[in-house]
């Protein structure tokens, strides 16, 4: 059973690499926050409605809800590596769904201390966070689990469809008939396409990474990704996955597709490498052409 909570907790779900991917749940949530408290009016909100009108109140609640989220949204703008598709996974949402909860819930009793009906005392606020965690926990956790569920059939059906490409159209043995050499640096000398896999930028360096039989080569020159990019630009088996790594996608191998996106295997001997969200449509499109 620990095994199996542990695997559930760790399986891939889709982050928030940019703010598009943060703004339409957070407006999601307050959304449903403006529903629940203008049409079902639970917690006797109904005797306390601002003017006597529901809606307003409702307006009024999502609209610190909105405040709140975007109050929250500078954790990512300050640690956007802990927050990207390919470290994010279901424990960690779970543990942002609390966060937010909390985060909501002091928005809500803030306003309603203001309105001077909650008692501005811990137990008021421990009161208005059972109420806020009871009535969102169990609608979130539902459209999670079936969002993270959906995400992950559809995307594993079109990796599935992928890789049959890539094993009809030979592409795990790049044609050695064609060869072109590929800039790295004016200091080191170019280097076939038909061996290079990829080019990562980290810590001011770039890190090229070529295939030399069952092995791979890695090359530290100080250039930098948009460099090597706009040297290389004519090349069109160059795909830019994310914003730190350029790969050739006629060296992908296979593609492995989860509720986060897709993942590309280069080689035996290298991790795979995550599809940003915002590269996902790109990557497509270019695999269908393939």
């Amino acid at each position: 059973m620990l095994q199996l909570i542990k695997k559930t907790l760790l399986r891939p779900h889709p982050g928030y690499d940019n703010f598009s991917a943060y703004a339409v749940p957070s407006l999601g949530i307050a959304f449903i926050v403006f529903l629940i408290l203008s049409i079902l009016q639970p917690f006797d909100i109904g005797a306390r409605n601002i003017l006597g009108n529901p809606f307003l109140t409702a307006s009024v609640y999502a609209a610190g809800s909105i405040i709140t989220a975007l109050i929250n949204y500078t954790w990512i703008k300050f640690f956007p590596d802990f927050f990207k598709n390919e470290n994010w996974n279901i424990g960690k949402e779970i543990f942002s769904l609390f966060y937010q909860l909390i985060t909501i819930s002091t928005a809500i009793w803030l306003i309603n201390v203001v309105r001077e009906i909650s008692s501005p005392t811990v137990s008021g606020y421990y009161s208005m966070l059972l109420n806020v965690t009871s009535v969102a926990i169990f609608p979130y956790l539902t459209v999670l689990i079936v969002r993270n569920i959906y995400l992950f059939k559809k995307r594993s059906r079109k990796a599935a469809m992928m890789n049959i490409n890539l094993f009809l159209n030979n592409k795990k043995s790049p044609d050695v008939s064609f060869s072109d050499m590929i800039d790295i640096d004016k200091f080191v000398e170019p280097v076939d396409m038909n061996k290079f896999l990829s080019a990562e930028e980290k810590d001011g360096y770039l890190v090229v990474k070529v295939a030399r039989n069952e092995d791979v080569d890695e090359l530290i020159v100080g250039s930098t990704l948009s460099e090597f990019e706009g040297g290389n630009s004519h090349f069109n088996q160059l795909f830019k996955c994310n914003n730190s790594i350029i790969v050739n996608i006629n060296r992908v191998l296979w593609v492995e597709g989860n509720a986060a996106g897709y993942k590309l295997a280069l080689h035996p001997k290298l991790p795979p490498v995550a599809v940003a969200d915002d590269k996902r449509i790109k990557f497509k499109k270019l695999m269908e052409a393939i």
